[in-house]
């Protein structure tokens, strides 16, 4: 596999490089401590920590030491990591695991951009340290022998187990108790860690087992804390980084024995290789070459200048039909080839690459902008399946199918595809009795308070529902202003569609602004993809903004969660709706991702108070909405 093959050859050559240290030994300058020993090797000091207390045999050929120079090494499977937090904290993991005759070795190798910190009197989790979820492969809930394993960069070591839903310390006996070790680079008592070796042996017995399991699962995580001056941990200075939390839909109280899995070769997973091409690179959005089956990946496009992506061929498959905002989600299953072309667009003519449009909607917008002297251009296009009208740059989809579009203005040619599909309601998340007296209710609030062409009015889900206790401050954060929030909660785009597709009153106005907020529930509820979401509010908007043509929309961004389940998902539907919307006069795209925190969560769902005041209410206004005084 590619990316275990690189992994590998960077391993070897730390390993040969590890073992020529370790043959010079006796030659070193050793230091002994009640805690460590370390010896001094040129300008880079190698910690080597002691383990204590343990009185389990390890096998032989197993030296526990943070030094990866056992025979067994050669050809792991290592799991390679990038950690990416907003603001510019990095770090990498490696890891992987060995499978003896009497236990379980684990081995990991962290470098962070944070310099490492420990302490006697700290808890494990709050100071530099590598920790993640561990179960055997016939682990099916989080009740059902799931533990917590955590080994700091200064070696204490814990494992926790999952009871009743809630972590406890397990008490180990002597003769099961775990040997582990810590190697670091450089002096964490002055800062200069950034760089540590963990490596740990686990009896099989001391989880009840008594021979080589098939699988294991790990779900590692990255700790990096900030103690201060009295070597207490500082709360708002921890990351906790759970690379499945962050980085996999496989993520999940409930599925202990999925995502990260491990077997008698290390690491299991796929190959993903991705064809470099001229005109652009398609990238894995973590940098990787490697999918898990089941996870939902992503794939970045990236034109060069003056080039548009022409084909994607996934598996032999061309899907650049379902490529959004220059990004394509699939659910990996398997080993995975993919092979782009790319085509040089004439800077003369500027189209979008491909317009969304369903039969039997409301026509969608395209784009054509002249940069050639010209005033004027031409369309060729199949008019059985496509409508348009060229002075309103819309086009109405006939039926199914993607259908070409070829525009000539002067002696340049360009081409856009039409991405025509039927729209199946069939499904449940059609159903919105359940929203039919909300929405009476609003439409009522809009009758009675509002007035076209001069009121700003807020719709979407709870984020804007006055009515629930999401944004209660609502009319007295804008008192005095002809604002009416009538938003409902639970509702969906879907469920904003079905008022237009069935001439619901909740529509019969003609506000002067309209601020919307749809799409988390997308995800949550209907669990729908990034594709499905971005096509989803596409629509939405295409119907809001036939129903109301004179009315300025706002669209703000959906908002990540304190579940990072569809986290991934979320940030690259925003990417794609943003550039819909800088394509579109009248819809303005907010983007609030990255400004809004966990810590502005009330519930880790909704904005607090603060929140909607310092940063809702901001950006909107900084975005061009003005709204008129009551």
């Amino acid at each position: 596999m590619k990316k275990r093959m690189k992994v590998l050859a960077a391993m070897s050559a730390a390993v040969v490089a590890l073992s020529a240290v370790a043959a010079g030994c006796s030659q070193g300058n050793f230091v002994n401590g009640p805690e460590y020993s370390y010896r001094v090797t040129g300008k880079t000091e190698e910690y080597v920590i002691n383990t204590t207390g343990s009185t389990v045999q390890v096998d032989s050929g197993i030296t526990v030491d943070g030094v990866f120079d056992e025979a067994l090494y050669g050809g792991r499977n290592w799991l390679q990591l990038n950690k990416i937090v907003p603001g510019g904290e990095t770090g990498s993991l490696e890891m992987t695991t060995y499978f003896s005759d009497t236990g379980i070795l684990v081995a990991a190798h962290i470098v962070d951009s944070r310099p490492a910190v420990y302490s006697s009197s700290v808890e494990t989790g709050n100071q530099t340290c590598f920790s993640g979820y561990f179960a055997f492969e016939d682990a099916t809930t989080v009740g059902n022998d799931v533990y917590e394993i955590e080994c700091t960069a200064g070696n204490r070591f814990k494992i926790s187990e999952f009871v009743n839903g809630s972590l406890r310390v397990l008490s180990i006996p002597e003769d099961q108790m775990p040997v582990h070790a810590v190697r670091r680079i450089g002096d964490i008592t002055k800062g200069e860690c950034y760089e540590y070796y963990v490596e740990y042996f686990m009896p099989y017995s001391l989880y009840g087992k008594s021979a080589r399991p098939v699988n294991v699962y790990f779900n590692p995580t990255m700790i990096s804390a900030t103690l201060d001056d009295y070597g207490n941990a500082i709360a708002d200075m921890r990351t906790w980084y759970n690379f499945g939390g962050e980085q996999s839909s496989l993520n999940g109280w409930g599925k202990p024995n999925s995502g990260y899995v491990f077997d008698r070769n290390g690491f299991i997973c796929n190959d993903l290789i991705i064809e470099e091409a001229e005109g652009g690179t398609v990238t894995e959005e973590w940098g990787y070459d490697w999918t898990i089956d089941g996870d939902v990946v992503n794939l970045n496009i990236q034109p060069d200048e003056g080039y548009v992506i022409e084909h994607l061929y996934f598996n032999g498959e061309d899907v650049v039909s379902s490529v959004m905002g220059n990004v394509y989600s699939f659910t990996a299953y398997g080993d995975t080839t993919v092979v782009p072309t790319f085509v040089s667009q004439s800077a003369a003519i500027q189209v979008e690459n491909s317009v969304e449009a369903w039969v039997g909607y409301p026509p969608s917008e395209f784009v054509v902008k002249l940069n050639n002297g010209e005033s004027d251009f031409t369309l060729e296009y199949d008019e059985t399946k496509l409508e348009i009208d060229k002075e309103n740059r819309t086009v109405r989809a006939l039926a199914e199918g993607r259908f070409e579009v070829k525009v000539t203005s002067g002696e340049d040619t360009a081409s856009f595809y039409v991405n025509a599909s039927v729209v199946d309601t069939s499904g449940t998340q059609w159903n919105y009795s359940g929203f039919t007296s909300s929405a009476t209710d609003r439409a009522n609030q809009y009758a009675a308070n509002g007035t076209d062409g001069k009121t700003t009015v807020f719709i979407g889900d709870s984020f804007f529902d006055a009515a629930s206790w999401s944004w209660n401050n609502f009319y007295t954060d804008y008192a005095g202003k002809d604002a009416l929030t009538l938003g409902i909660s639970s509702s969906t785009s879907f469920d904003w569609e079905n008022f237009y597709l069935h001439d619901h009153a909740v529509l019969d106005m003609a506000p002067k602004n309209l601020v919307v907020n749809v799409g988390t529930n997308n995800f949550y509820d209907d669990h729908r993809s990034m594709q499905e979401t971005v096509r989803d509010i596409e629509r939405l908007f295409t119907c809001l903004h036939a129903a109301m043509p004179d009315t300025q929309i706002y669209c703000f961004s959906i908002a990540l969660r304190a579940d990072t389940t569809y986290s991934a998902s979320i940030s690259a539907a925003n990417d794609a709706l943003q550039e819909w919307c800088e394509n579109r006069d009248w819809i303005t795209f907010i983007d609030v991702e990255d400004k809004v925190t966990t810590g502005d969560l009330a519930d880790g769902v909704h904005p607090n108070a603060n929140a909607y005041r310092d940063i809702y209410m901001k950006e909107l206004e900084a975005a061009g909405c003005v709204i008129e005084d009551e």
